[in-house]
């Protein structure tokens, strides 16, 4: 284990490498940015033998705090079509599901969701690098040669996540131990979400596809990726 002056300038460097490829533009163009709006179109499915289900999603994820909330529309099959809200605002996580986006049909809330949304959270980073410049309570630190830990210092659930960069300073993984909902229970389960295709929207370096996965006993399992087909930075 390093000291403590070996880690912070370990943190620094990885921290430096990170900012240059997120803002390619410069740093002041990300300051400026309080939350992103995106929209993806991609697919989801609930487990490894289920189909894959197409989706339309809208998402802001805002820069100064820690608040994001992800709304997608799909189709249920003979049920009819339905929306799904999975959000962390004002301190708590929340999911729900709608029939026909009026009736709710699931609603999922309590401490593990709190701290499960506040990892997704900290993972949209890679959508709303601006969050690395502007969000007071954010704390990095080395955590190994090529990544940091990112958390939120004024959270109570003690949430991590851990990124991987690579020597470009590119964000290459996203991996934390998150709760996972399986049938009326919480389990700690590997996650991990990736992006690829990195471009510069409006002086930010963020991806253009999304895959995110469960590490599962019998192995990975993908459940979610889409593409971002629209992307908007909000001063």
């Amino acid at each position: 284990m390093g000291s403590a002056n070996e880690l912070g300038h370990a943190s620094d460097a990885l921290l430096a490498r990170l900012r240059m490829f997120c803002f390619p533009g410069g740093e002041d163009r990300g300051r400026s940015v309080s939350a992103v709006r995106t929209r993806e179109e991609g697919e989801i499915r609930a487990s490894l033998g289920a189909r894959w289900i197409p989706f339309r999603a809208d998402q802001v994820i805002e820069a100064r705090r820690s608040s994001f909330r992800w709304e997608a529309r799909y189709q249920g099959g003979r049920i009819g079509w339905i929306t799904v809200t999975d959000a962390y605002e004002e301190g708590h996580g929340r999911l729900m599901v709608k029939l026909g986006g009026v009736i709710p049909v699931e609603r999922v809330r309590g401490p593990e969701v709190d701290k499960g949304e506040l990892q997704r959270y900290l993972a949209s980073f890679v959508l709303c690098p601006s969050m690395l410049l502007n969000h007071p309570s954010l704390g990095l630190r080395a955590f190994g040669p090529h990544s940091l830990q990112v958390r939120d210092r004024s959270d109570p659930t003690g949430a991590t996540l851990d990124v991987e960069i690579n020597v470009e300073g590119c964000p290459t993984a996203c991996r934390a131990n998150r709760p996972r909902m399986v049938g009326n229970h919480s389990v700690l389960t590997p996650w991990s979400a990736s992006g690829a295709q990195f471009e510069e929207r409006e002086g930010l370096c963020v991806p253009s596809r999304l895959e995110v996965s469960w590490g599962l006993a019998e192995g990975s399992f993908t459940y979610y990726r889409s593409q971002v087909v629209s992307f908007e930075a909000m001063h």
